[in-house]
């Protein structure tokens, strides 16, 4: 039995390094994975040895916008079956919705263009073969037109901004078209469960959805102590995870701490340059975009008092996990599935619209408090609800029967 696994570029770039820890618990259950990434990147991490890589759906990086639109408009690929929702859905009414239709339908025609995959799909694939997407946008698109021509299963995981649409401006386009053709569901929180049930109880069963968490590894415990107190940050640097709002809360803090960030994105230098004008007694350390085993080596070298994401839109982050795996509490904005790790036993859920000065009045009680408990739960936690072995030892007892 194979595993034919789509990616967004995994194995490739620094992204998608949950499923580094899961691929090995895949290796251990498949005859052999083969993984078809949806672009390359520059970096390349290795493989399971039971592992294939494929040639990705696309030659380029679909942010490239230029390349995206010569390649997603000139070319004979299937389009007129996707107009219906554009004026069914009254897309063109909005300047967002009708963007992330125009995006979604060009990734499609350029994907689908590329007949080099399809035929090499359509021919080495078998019966007993199952299908695994590990996003529930972009590459998905393609699993109605392999339906036709197979009868494999289909599992589809959805995180958070695959699955919410108001993490994309209230619009995912195609999923009346999509979801159909998915055997099963598998979101990695309760709340996506719940979403996916309130949202497309029409087109979708109880019976087709499974929860399956994310999970990390045991990698140690963080003890080593310093004299300042250390808060830690661990996102992408974009305007859905909010990093300004850490900066407008250390602006309202009086006792020294250090606070450091680990990540990168399109607003990178924007915070930096914010970050300047914080108060003498906040010191700031950006490294920048790090692979996952630097954030680990980081953790068991340098110790952690408090670690905060403040996020307006989640799945489960995988960030969080991380943190609690390593007995570090954790203060985090209560949205999609962040509440079912992160609770006062472990640390604070903060309300979603949290103002500066509440996660300000926040981080000090931290700094004055006795954390050892917090520590002691948050560890407890990890092994309870986000543990690697556990979680994704289910996940493939799952997806072999």
């Amino acid at each position: 039995m194979r595993l034919f696994l789509f990616t967004n570029n995994f194995p490739y770039g620094l992204g998608e390094t949950f499923l580094a820890n899961e691929a090995p618990f895949l290796s251990a259950k498949f005859d052999e994975i083969v993984f078809i990434p949806l672009y390359k990147d520059n970096e390349i991490r290795t493989l399971p040895k039971n592992s294939q890589l494929w040639e990705t759906l696309l030659d380029f990086c679909p942010k490239n916008r230029k390349k995206l639109l010569l390649k997603g408009i000139f070319n004979l690929s299937p389009l007129f079956r996707f107009l219906p929702e554009l004026f069914e859905e009254k897309v063109y009414l909005n300047g967002k919705h009708f963007w992330n239709y125009g995006t979604s339908l060009l990734l499609f025609r350029a994907i689908f263009s590329k007949k080099t995959v399809w035929e090499k799909l359509f021919s080495q694939i078998k019966k007993e073969d199952k299908l695994y997407f590990y996003w529930g946008d972009k590459s998905a698109l393609i699993i109605p037109f392999l339906k036709k021509h197979i009868d494999n299963q289909v599992f589809v995981r959805f995180h958070g901004s695959d699955l919410y649409q108001h993490a994309n401006n209230g619009y995912i386009p195609f999923r009346k078209y999509l979801f159909p053709k998915i055997d099963f569901f598998v979101p990695i929180s309760q709340d996506g469960k719940e979403y996916l049930l309130q949202n497309y109880s029409k087109i979708i069963t109880l019976e087709k959805i499974y929860v399956s968490r994310l999970g990390v590894s045991d990698n140690g415990i963080n003890f080593a102590q310093e004299t300042k107190f250390h808060l830690f940050s661990c996102s992408n640097v974009i305007s859905v995870k909010r990093i300004d709002l850490i900066i407008s809360a250390l602006q309202q803090i009086s006792f020294p701490l250090k606070w450091t960030h680990t990540g990168a994105g399109v607003l990178f230098d924007q915070i930096k340059e914010k970050a300047k004008h914080l108060p003498a007694n906040v010191e700031v350390e950006f490294k920048g975009a790090v692979k996952n085993a630097q954030v680990i080596d980081f953790y068991r070298n340098t110790h952690v008092d408090l670690f905060i994401n403040v996020s307006e839109s989640e799945g489960v982050p995988v960030s969080i996990m991380e943190a609690l795996s390593f007995g570090a509490p954790v203060m985090a904005t209560d949205v999609g599935g962040t509440a079912e790790i992160v609770d006062n036993q472990v640390g604070k859920l903060l309300p979603k619209d949290v103002s500066a000065s509440e996660i300000a009045a926040e981080i000090t009680l931290f700094a004055n408090s006795d954390l050892s408990e917090l520590r002691k739960n948050a560890r407890a936690r990890w092994d309870e609800r986000c543990n690697a072995e556990k979680n994704y030892t289910d996940f493939v007892e799952l997806i072999t029967k």
